[in-house]
């Protein structure tokens, strides 16, 4: 896949993200259920990130020949996985400790809208999985000089991380509504939460060693 390929989807996803995002926070704070609003909060900090990646292609591609680069512009992109993993950490500690609290202060929720609405979303996450695709993670500037994009692995793996999170968010709202398991909502809060943390934690080292140029024996 070429940079630019990478660059247009990664617009595409944005604009799909974005707007679902808006639906699912919206809804998910009508209806109050946090396993909604988490996964709708969990859509922005992966539009953030999604944008942090399409910027990163625009000025990689844009200093890609300039002469004040001793190599490439490739650390532009891991720079910015690297930058999108620490907002998406900081997200994770906020849907976390959001869903602690609801166990202590449940709300009454409306069932029905909130799992339209979940379904909604994750039918956009599947769309937007369909149109990242996962042939090929890699691109080069050169014919010899091949690059892991860790610009687009992050990216793809937030859309990834947000299919799953609403998975969950819907399987959370169904035994609540037919079975009365309201305690699962914030639970998928949680696991929600912890999810996110676990997955920057694994970027953050990823991209770090990059950075560093730490070269793995």
């Amino acid at each position: 896949m070429t940079q630019t390929q990478a660059k247009n989807k990664t617009l595409l996803v944005i604009v799909l993200t974005l707007i679902t995002m808006v639906l699912e926070v919206f809804f998910g704070i009508i209806t109050k259920s946090m396993a909604l609003t988490a996964d709708g909060w969990h859509m922005g900090t992966h539009a953030l990130a999604l944008f942090i990646t399409y910027f990163a292609y625009i000025l990689s591609e844009k200093l890609s020949k300039s002469e004040k680069f001793s190599v490439s512009t490739d650390k532009i992109e891991t720079l910015a996985g690297f930058i999108s993993s620490l907002f998406l950490g900081l997200t994770g500690l906020w849907i976390l400790f959001e869903s602690v609290l609801r166990f202590f202060t449940p709300y009454q929720i409306n069932f029905t809208d909130a799992i339209v609405v979940a379904i909604i979303g994750l039918v956009v996450n599947l769309l937007c999985i369909l149109i990242m695709g996962v042939k090929n993670h890699s691109h080069s500037h050169n014919h010899c000089n091949h690059h892991k994009d860790y610009n687009f692995i992050a990216a793809y793996l937030h859309i990834l991380a947000d299919a799953l999170t609403s998975f969950f968010a819907i399987f959370a709202l169904l035994a609540g509504k037919f079975l009365g398991f309201t305690f699962l909502d914030p639970l998928v809060g949680v696991i929600g939460g912890v999810m996110i943390i676990i997955w920057a934690i694994n970027l953050i080292k990823s991209t770090s060693l990059v950075l560093l140029d730490y070269k793995i024996k």
